[in-house]
């Protein structure tokens, strides 16, 4: 049933021009510190910014003494689903909904490492390490309309070949935002590049003294590389996510059946030839 469930997953992203995520089963949930505050962002982010629609998440910055997590509350949400359906019992269980970003990011308060996974829609986790940079902020008087009620400045960086602008809000003076973004006096209420194909906004802040968990899961089918090595594979499996699948299930097509839009059976070598338009969140 698992195998059926990571098969559905792949033709769900071919037909719908999408990543479609799988959920996994937690296997231990290590707290490696304690959230002292909670955000609620909403993010809107496409594959490449010439693609007409978003896809949509909901993303929860855990804030803690040693620890900030940036992750999608809507994977969590299935992942804890899934995982309580099999301890009841079930041989099969449900999936992930819509198409959230597929990136979990942990990183230190003081340190130069971040701790990143990448979910494929094979259920492949790609676990690697990246640097939290040193961001460099320009500052501008311009005030916005407020964010979440806060009255907010606004600061713009380049950042990995592309430029941002934030508004933050000095009234909450936590130097965080999503995804690797910070050093600003005040937390980061909304962010979005130049070309808008990633954009967060906070619609939740609270104090909080939850967990801040560390998964590992059942399948245990992941891989550790380097950066370098992610961003290459993100490539390959863009340009042929049904190529992709096949590869990595020893090319094998014939355990593979794709549908198309119209409902019917595709043939594989055809389906092969799809890609998605994909530009990297770091271009450089």
């Amino acid at each position: 049933m698992k195998k059926i469930i990571t098969l559905l997953c792949v033709l769900i992203s071919v037909t719908g021009f999408a990543q479609e995520t799988c959920s996994r089963i937690i296997d231990k949930a290590v707290p490696v510190d304690t959230s002292k505050f909670k955000v609620t962002y909403a993010l809107k982010y496409k594959f490449h910014p010439d693609i007409k629609d978003y896809y949509e998440d909901v993303r929860i910055v855990q804030i803690g003494r040693r620890w900030v997590k940036d992750y999608s509350d809507i994977i969590n949400h299935f992942d804890s689903l899934a995982t309580e359906q099999i301890r009841r019992g079930a041989d099969s269980y449900s999936n992930v909904s819509g198409n959230p970003w597929p990136l979990e990011i942990i990183r230190p308060i003081r340190g130069e490492k971040a701790g990143l996974k990448y979910r494929l829609s094979t259920s492949v986790f790609l676990i690697y390490s990246d640097s939290v940079p040193s961001l460099k902020w320009g500052f501008s008087d311009e005030h916005t309309e407020p964010v979440m009620g806060y009255d907010c400045r606004k600061a713009t960086v380049e950042f990995a070949g592309r430029q941002y602008t934030a508004w933050y809000a000095p009234e909450i003076p936590l130097p965080f935002g999503p995804y690797k973004f910070g050093g600003l006096p005040g937390l980061i209420l909304k962010l979005e590049d130049a070309e808008q194909q990633y954009v967060w906004e906070a619609v939740g802040f609270e104090r909080d003294n939850a967990p801040i968990m560390e998964y590992s899961y059942q399948d245990g089918n992941d891989k550790r590389c380097s950066a370098a090595e992610v961003e290459k594979t993100l490539v390959r499996y863009f340009k042929s996510p049904v190529g992709f699948m096949i590869s990595e299930m020893g090319g094998d097509s014939n355990r593979i059946h794709i549908v198309g839009k119209d409902g019917k059976r595709m043939n594989n070598a055809d389906a092969a030839k799809i890609s998605v338009p994909y530009k990297p969140l770091e271009i450089k």
